[in-house]
């Protein structure tokens, strides 16, 4: 026999001996009984192993494998049947994990089964998780709205239902039939107007797509969590999804609450994950221009996370829920397609009248409302070289810094004076920190 058989063999075993100690745990933890612990599931796993083995490699005969299949399905089936009548119980978790480690078992012997070693284990540890995670996931599915899975839904319906019919290619004003009757009014503006070819259909919402999946993300995991967990995890979280809409809460709080510093912290971790989410966003949309951006983004985001827990040392304050909008909400997607291409052909434009110093002024302004639609602008004229890279470097750092300075006001206005002062300082740290570095590496 074959090194490689035995190895198979003994990681058919530990994959057994991974979902059936889960198993085991929980059924002890519940005082439950079911038909599989950790012994069956390691017997489980040998069999699925063996009787593949034997069918392939040694009967060659793969009539014996859907005999044995059907007969192991047949025993777990009646097993269900027994135990949904004994108990009452409709659940069939136990009955679909000991089929899975029967495939994960079967899918070794294979002749080709060592090339599915890693994804054995690694799916094999993910079902025991996602089985140790039961409880959470109940209370993850209570925290949720039925508004918002819609909503997720029929975003996701029409991307997946419009966006393959979507033209992939550029346009100008000129050829919107509404736009072009006013433009021609105006002679003297064609010839510009004729070179802001960003209109790309396709591309704006599959972008507007990306972003609010990548806020959706931080939404789900705040909803995961709980918004109770402590100011720290869900302003990390909450930093994903909108770091002014945590801002603008913390702030508010901050009138009521005698503890600023832990306010601070969430305000200021918050903002600092920005940072990190903004290198996300180069990365997909330009990875050419992320070894640019890396070092200074990253840099803020650390000296943010420091400045955050030197703020408020060991917090133990618990969070209020702090109001998220669904991320995924359809009009509120179309808003951001509406504002992104106003930033990339006010950008252009400005370029193209002003040089680098007019894409600077765009993205100041642009920073003033939102960071995401002047990185997604600055990283696609990089893309297409019309601009440096260290023009678009700069332009994202000044958008950042006008996003942050607003929400340093958005604390002064709404928040008490102290917390205002912590927040000011900290935020003047982070972009001192990034603006020096920056200006270093261009």
């Amino acid at each position: 026999m074959e090194t490689s058989v035995i190895i198979n063999f003994l990681i058919a075993m530990g994959i057994g001996t991974i979902m059936g100690l889960e198993r085991e745990i929980i059924h002890q933890r519940e005082n439950i009984e079911d038909f599989a612990g950790i012994r069956t599931f390691i017997l489980i796993s040998i069999f699925g192993f063996v009787l593949t083995y034997l069918s392939l490699t040694v009967l060659k005969s793969p009539l014996s494998f859907i005999v044995g299949f059907a007969a192991f399905l047949a025993l777990v089936i009646s097993s269900y049947i027994v135990s949904a009548m004994k108990t009452g119980g409709i659940g069939a978790t136990t009955e679909i994990a000991a089929v899975m480690v029967f495939i994960l078992g079967s899918v070794l012997a294979l002749e080709s089964g060592s090339e599915y070693r890693l994804a054995s284990i690694v799916l094999a540890v993910l079902l025991a998780s996602l089985l140790a995670l039961k409880e959470n996931l109940h209370r993850f599915a209570k925290r949720v709205q039925v508004n918002e899975v819609f909503a997720a839904i029929k975003m996701a319906l029409i991307s997946v239902v419009i966006l393959p019919f979507l033209p992939n290619k550029n346009y100008t004003l000129l050829d919107v039939p509404i736009l072009n009757d006013f433009i021609n009014q105006f002679p003297k503006i064609i010839p510009v107007i004729g070179q802001l070819d960003v209109f790309n259909p396709f591309r704006i919402w599959l972008i507007v797509v990306f972003i609010s999946g990548l806020s959706f993300l931080g939404y789900i995991l705040v909803k995961a969590v709980g918004a109770k967990k402590g100011i720290g995890l869900t302003s990390f979280l909450g930093g994903l999804v909108s770091s002014t809409a945590v801002t603008v809460s913390l702030s508010k709080r901050s009138k009521e609450s005698k503890m600023i510093r832990p306010l601070a912290l969430g305000i200021i971790l918050a903002s600092s994950i920005m940072f990190l989410r903004v290198l996300v966003e180069v990365l997909v949309l330009n990875n050419n221009l992320f070894s640019s951006v890396f070092l200074p983004f990253f840099v803020m985001a650390m000296v943010g996370i420091v400045c955050a827990f030197v703020v408020s040392f060991r917090t133990k304050e618990k969070s209020k829920d702090l109001k998220f909008n669904n991320p995924f909400d359809l009009w509120s997607a179309i808003k951001f397609g509406f504002f992104f291409l106003f930033v990339l052909i006010a950008s252009k434009l400005l370029y193209s009248y002003f040089g680098t110093g007019g894409i600077y002024v765009a993205a100041l302004i642009s920073g003033l409302a939102d960071v995401d639609p002047m990185v997604i602008s600055a990283s696609t004229l990089a893309l297409s070289s019309t601009i440096s890279p260290g023009t678009a470097v700069m332009s994202i750092i000044l958008a950042l810094f006008a996003n942050t300075a607003v929400k340093a006001g958005i604390v002064y206005y709404l928040g008490e004076k102290k917390l205002a002062k912590i927040v000011a300082i900290s935020f003047a740290l982070i972009l001192a920190v990034g603006f020096a570095i920056t200006l270093f590496l261009n």
